[in-house]
C-alpha cells in the first residue's frame, strides 16, 4: 500500500506539471490533487523536489529497462526518442528550474547504462582502459541527451531519420574510414 501512495502522489505531480511550472506547484496543491493529509505526504516524501527526483528517476529506469530490452539500437534509440517527445512539455518548464542538472544527469545516466550493455557486447572489439570507457560512454550519452532536447518535438522532424542518424554514430557506421 505504501508504494502505492507513492505513485499516486508521483504521477498527480506528473500531470500538474504537464500543467504548470515546477514553482507553481506546492504541497498544499499536491496534496489537494490527491485527496491525501499533509502527513501523508510527508510519510513518502521530503518536498516537492523529492517527488520531482523519484519521479524522474522511476521514469528513466524504466527507459533504460526498456533500451536493454530493444532488439538493436534502432529499438533502443526509438525508445528515447518516444520517452522525450512523451515527456517535452514537462521537461520544457523543467529546462530553468532549480533542478535541471539533476534532471539531465538522469536523462544522461539512463542512456549511459544502455550504451554500456552495447559496448560490452562489442567487448572483444574495443581495446581501452576502464577510465576511457568511462569518458567515451558519457561523452556520448550526454551528446545523445543534448540532441534529443534540441531536436525531438521540432515541427517537421524526421524521428526515424534522427533515430538512424544517432545510430550510425553510436556503432561508428557515421565515419567508417577513421577506424584505426
Amino acid at each position: 500500500m505504501r508504494e502505492d501512495m507513492k505513485l499516486v502522489i508521483a504521477d498527480t505531480f506528473s500531470k500538474m506539471l504537464e500543467k504548470e511550472d515546477i514553482d507553481k506547484i506546492t504541497v498544499t496543491k499536491l496534496i489537494g490533487e490527491c485527496h491525501i493529509s499533509r502527513q501523508t505526504f510527508y510519510y513518502h516524501f521530503r518536498d516537492i523536489m523529492d517527488v520531482l527526483d523519484w519521479t524522474f528517476r522511476r521514469s528513466t529506469q524504466e527507459l533504460a529497462q526498456r533500451s536493454l530490452e530493444a532488439e538493436d539500437p534502432i529499438g533502443a534509440l526509438t525508445a528515447y526518442v518516444a520517452f522525450v517527445r512523451q515527456h517535452k512539455t514537462k521537461l520544457k518548464k523543467l529546462l530553468y528550474s532549480r533542478r535541471w542538472v539533476q534532471i539531465e544527469a538522469m536523462l544522461t545516466e539512463a542512456v549511459m547504462i544502455y550504451l554500456a550493455e552495447l559496448a560490452r557486447g562489442k567487448g572483444k572489439d574495443i581495446s581501452v582502459s576502464v577510465d576511457d570507457l568511462e569518458v567515451m560512454l558519457r561523452f556520448y550519452a550526454s551528446g545523445m541527451v543534448g540532441v534529443l532536447l534540441q531536436y525531438v518535438g521540432k515541427p517537421h522532424l524526421d524521428e526515424e531519420k534522427l533515430v538512424i542518424q544517432m545510430e550510425k554514430i553510436i556503432t561508428g557506421k557515421m565515419f567508417p574510414g577513421n577506424q584505426t
